[in-house]
């Protein structure tokens, strides 16, 4: 799945309306965690999921009363019995869902998604504030707030600027939270806003083409770097964040690493590989992956002890790259290392 705000950028430019629909609470076993949204388009269709059947059937019939009304809308949602058999639940849950229009033409509202969007392009972080009040109008420019990570303000800062510690106390978020839920009172809904972790594929062979969809629909942003125009090109790689061509021995003087980026080394030939290792041991990157056998990786491994890097580096190298499952084509060893790729992250994340 494309990021979501991408998506809400995608029809804002091309001025197509949506309602937002996101989880901003869950107890229980929740099909989906407080923040995930999906998108329902004035056709009915919808991008994305928060964990269907009901739920979502719900969010649908509620989305056409905010597209009439222009205004937001706050969705209580008990489920049980057959209304979980209906979702992906497992038992009993509930959940809270808030429901707002975007429409190119209510700016207050636009204004904010698309300055999201492009934080996350540079890979910029931030925290968005939102007022999780029914009947909101969309050009209410007070109701949501983004604040990048640069203390840069976008929305109606001064109408926020009552809230005990702000904006430090929202800045500090890790995860998703809702304030004052009493609903007699004004609720806040704060969500930390980070980049989906950042994936550079070198090399724009069979297992990269097979790889960069996989990882993508995984929730990474994917750039694949070839020295090949013919290989490394947008026909290949429909879809993908950036294709770049240029030298591999030059490639890290032109790529930003860092602590959520991760590198999988799938170029043509042992050299090309030892070069790309090489200089990707001297990043922050939370994971490198090198294709090959044991011998192949062995082999390198000796050139580079003899260079005087650490054992203890090298040990942290993924490889043979991917989960052991027995993968032998381009498609299976791609599957092997997406799964790879998301189990790393899962455990950054702890």
């Amino acid at each position: 799945m494309h990021n979501i705000f991408f998506e809400i950028e995608r029809l804002l430019e091309t001025g197509q309306r949506a309602v937002v629909a996101t989880i901003i609470r869950q107890s229980g076993s929740a099909p989906r965690q407080t923040g995930t949204r999906c998108l329902v388009l004035e056709s009915g269709a919808i991008i994305g999921t928060i964990g269907g059947g009901r739920l979502e059937f719900d969010v649908i019939t509620k989305a056409g009363d905010v597209f009439r009304s222009g205004k937001s809308a706050r969705l209580q949602l008990r489920l049980a019995g057959q209304d979980v058999a209906q979702t992906e639940m497992i038992c009993g849950g509930s959940v809270d869902v808030f429901l707002e229009l975007v429409d190119r033409g209510q700016t207050a509202t636009a204004r904010v998604y698309t300055e999201i969007a492009a934080a996350l392009h540079k890979q910029h972080s931030g925290v968005l504030l939102i007022r999780v009040q029914d009947g909101l109008p969309a050009e209410d420019p007070s109701a949501r707030l983004f604040i990048g990570a640069d203390g840069t303000f976008h929305g109606d800062a001064d109408s926020w600027k009552e809230l005990p510690g702000f904006p430090r106390r929202f800045l500090e978020r890790k995860r998703p939270e809702l304030f004052d839920t009493d609903f007699t009172r004004p609720t806040i809904y704060a969500e930390p806003i980070q980049p989906d972790d950042l994936l550079y594929i070198f090399g724009a062979g069979h297992i990269s083409t097979c790889l960069a969809p996989l990882a993508q629909a995984a929730d990474f942003t994917v750039r694949v770097v070839d020295d090949r125009a013919e290989f490394a090109s947008q026909e290949r790689f429909p879809g993908i964040d950036a294709v770049l061509v240029m030298p591999f021995e030059r490639a890290f003087d032109r790529v930003m690493i860092t602590p959520r980026t991760y590198i999988v080394i799938v170029t043509r030939g042992h050299a090309f590989d030892l070069q790309i290792l090489r200089a990707a041991l001297g990043t922050p990157a939370v994971y490198i992956g090198m294709i090959g056998s044991r011998k192949k990786r062995d082999l390198i491994y000796a050139t580079l002890y003899k260079e005087g890097v650490a054992r203890d580096r090298l040990e942290e190298v993924h490889s043979p790259i991917g989960l052991p499952i027995g993968a032998q084509t381009p498609e299976q060893i791609a599957v092997s290392i997406t799964a790879e790729l998301i189990q790393v992250r899962s455990q950054n994340r702890q």
